[in-house]
């Protein structure tokens, strides 16, 4: 992973150390971007989140099937580094041009703003769950599915024999205490364009370890985040509050999920998953089969990438990498448009095969660009 020698760089306080790591390494750099973005792109809206991470010992096949890691947020922070056209908002009425997400921001001072909203933190930390995404096209919420943990048949004992049930996240109304991030933004593009721009993910958008000094099992983890965005639909500038808050799909809802690491594989896991006749090589993408619905009794072999996988519940998880910043996210027009953020620990990703670590500084930056695709039609 590679940042950016012009990324603005954040203070950060240290959560927990590594008493007796098993295994020091640096974290890999990320290959530099070869292709640029459209010569046109010149609106940059930038996100940048720093998130320290306290992490619990674990010990299972796959993260998500147990209950015990816990990630602690600190901070979370949103801002344009530039002042351009672009701004955002948690409320759809006060837009500025950097905002700070905390537990209060998207919660509490929401209550008389945007009383409608079903905004989730995990102030009690994260915990590893997963998901493919939106079901449908006329679907704005992620179907998160979280376990109930591992259970044995009788005395047996045996990882692979074991077999968990797993639920369906609730996001129908606003929770302080869940095991993942999500929450609304509204993005007002004012170009003044006659048709619509294309907002694409920047090459520096990134999820990284701060100190250069990490335990491989937490490198796992940092290759297992996720940040998926939702495209819900969009409205006039001059639209009204309870307009622009009130926008919904109307079968036209979108979505993209990032996975910024998934070429980056540790040693450990490569290892890990070689137990199990799984082939990873580092710098190559493995696929993840994340879970689709929920289950009374899948078993733990079952869930794992091979021959076993049980279709039913576990389906391919299209992502996209950091080959993929050329490509547009999706369609802003002159207006308001109203997206869905998530972020989390992708329980069924390679890297987080048996992981145990207590913890590290993970920063996250999410950075937006902004092409004239508007007014080069309108120019033709």
């Amino acid at each position: 992973m590679t940042k950016k020698t012009t990324k603005k760089t954040t203070k950060t306080t240290k959560v927990s150390t590594q008493k007796h790591p098993k295994k020091i390494i640096k974290p890999k750099k990320k290959k530099d971007v070869e292709e640029q973005l459209p010569r046109k792109i010149n609106k940059k809206l930038t996100i940048i989140v720093i998130i320290l991470l306290g992490i619990l010992l674990i010990f299972s096949t796959y993260a998500w099937f147990s209950t015990n890691l816990n990630v602690k947020i600190k901070t979370f922070r949103m801002e344009i580094q530039k002042n351009s056209d672009l701004s955002i908002s948690f409320d759809g009425i006060n837009f500025e041009h950097s905002l700070e997400i905390t537990r209060d921001s998207i919660i509490t001072d929401l209550e008389k703003l945007y009383p409608a909203h079903t905004n989730q933190w995990a102030a009690n930390g994260f915990i590893p769950v997963s998901t493919s995404g939106i079901p449908n096209s006329n679907t704005s919420k992620f179907n998160i599915f979280e376990s109930s943990g591992v259970m044995y048949a009788r005395k047996d004992r045996e990882k692979l024999n074991g077999f968990l049930r797993t639920r369906l996240a609730k996001e129908s109304e606003p929770r302080e205490y869940n095991s993942y991030l999500a929450f609304d933004l509204f993005i007002r593009n004012e170009t003044g364009s006659p048709v619509s721009d294309n907002l694409y993910l920047q090459d520096t958008t990134i999820i990284q370890a701060v100190e250069e000094d990490i335990s491989e099992e937490m490198l796992g983890l940092v290759n297992s985040f996720r940040i998926g965005i939702v495209r819900i639909g969009d409205v006039p500038l001059n639209a009204s509050v309870e307009e622009i808050q009130g926008i919904t799909c109307n079968n036209n809802c979108s979505q993209i999920i990032y996975e910024p690491n998934s070429k980056n594989h540790t040693d450990l896991a490569i290892e890990r998953a070689s137990k199990h006749d799984i082939e990873v090589v580092d710098g190559i993408k493995f696929p993840t089969y994340s879970a689709k619905k929920a289950g009374s009794k899948i078993f733990v072999k079952n869930s794992i990438p091979g021959p076993n996988l049980d279709t039913e519940y576990f389906t391919y998880q299209e992502t996209r990498d950091d080959n993929d910043f050329d490509k547009s996210i999706f369609e802003i027009p002159n207006g308001i448009t109203k997206v869905r953020i998530y972020v989390w620990i992708e329980g069924q990703d390679i890297d987080s095969l048996e992981t145990d670590s207590i913890g590290a500084e993970v920063e996250i930056g999410i950075d937006f660009t902004k092409d004239t695709a508007g007014w080069d039609a309108f120019d033709e």
